[in-house]
């Protein structure tokens, strides 16, 4: 089946045509837009077919934001999406909206071994649920239960919990966040905005110096976020690198979490924009430290693999999915 898919973001929304036969995703033509340079996602639809021959059978597109009866809002986009608005605009008779996180899960099944990186093999469960979460312009998060080789997809607004500090730095950031922006949620922090959010905490804290170089360099970036990591990366800057660390083990804890939730004995699955580059840091032993680290349950959490998502057209595979699902 020849598919329309769309992983929509609040920084950036990719549309591809896919054609989806059994377990396996075959991607032709993928554009990627900046989501805040366009009215809606219809314009940016009506604007990538005009490319293409023939209209593909159906549509499906995974959204940053829940979806209640084929309507969402995307959270950090003025954007209203509709199903029905989508298929009358477009031409295309069956359009499926997800949450994005729901259709990262839908696509697990698509990936080889070359698209995963593995943190901890861990003893899994091929009946057990599946946990899904990933930092990007927010945080992402979603489980897979499986019974008899059938999966139902769980979406999730996790991200937007309440953040539980661990120690006594992290209490007094929650204070901190609470001050200046009502809530510490854990999306705050484990979001690229957060990981700049904590390399200003730590250099309010003297928990490290940064370079006069390094300082001058992430405050002139349009994106601090990733010229926080490619300093810290590069092992050229103290503050930078200690910010990573800080957000590599709260990624770790916040990974443990899910899989306690979910109990998700199948698997951990870290996707997203940011866990692909930051990889070195989440391979350090602290990330595993604090995943594992909840008392009673440090021997289950031992025994769940976790691995990193590498192939980022992951979205697109499982809201291509979605369509066919829809369409079947």
């Amino acid at each position: 089946m020849r598919i329309l898919a769309g992983d929509v973001g609040g920084t950036k929304t990719a549309l591809a045509i896919i054609e989806v036969a059994g377990s396996r995703c075959r991607v032709g033509r993928l554009e990627r837009f900046r989501s805040a340079e366009h009215a809606g996602l219809e314009e940016i639809v009506e604007r990538f077919l005009e490319k293409e021959r023939t209209k593909p059978a159906a549509a499906g597109f995974g959204v940053a934001g829940p979806v209640r009866a084929g309507r969402s809002t995307v959270t950090n986009l003025p954007w209203k999406l509709d199903e029905r608005r989508l298929a009358r605009d477009s031409g295309i008779r069956t359009v499926a909206l997800v949450n994005d996180f729901a259709a990262n899960a839908l696509g697990l099944r698509f990936l080889g071994p070359r698209q995963l990186a593995t943190l901890a093999r861990g003893r899994p469960d091929p009946d057990g649920p599946i946990a899904v979460l990933g930092a990007g312009t927010g945080l992402g998060e979603a489980g897979v239960v499986r019974t008899r080789a059938v999966e139902s997809v769980i979406p999730s607004e996790g991200g937007h919990v309440d953040f539980g500090p661990r120690s006594p730095l992290e209490d007094r950031l929650v204070a901190w966040l609470r001050g200046r922006f009502g809530r510490a949620t854990r999306e705050r922090i484990l979001s690229g905005s957060g990981l700049e959010l904590l390399w200003e905490f730590l250099s309010r804290e003297g928990v490290a110096k940064s370079s006069v170089r390094g300082k001058a360099e992430i405050e002139a970036a349009d994106d601090r976020a990733a010229a926080i990591s490619r300093l810290g990366l590069g092992r050229r800057d103290p503050l930078a690198r200690a910010a990573l660390a800080w957000f590599a083990e709260i990624y770790g804890s916040e990974a443990g979490n899910l899989a306690l939730q979910y109990r998700a004995t199948g698997g951990v699955f870290i996707a997203g924009g940011i866990a692909p580059k930051i990889l070195p840091f989440l391979r350090a032993r602290e990330f595993l430290a604090a995943f594992r680290d909840k008392p009673p349950m440090r021997d289950l959490l031992t025994g769940i693999p976790v691995r990193v998502v590498l192939d980022a057209r992951l979205g697109l595979y499982g809201a291509a999915a979605a369509a066919a699902r829809r369409s079947t």
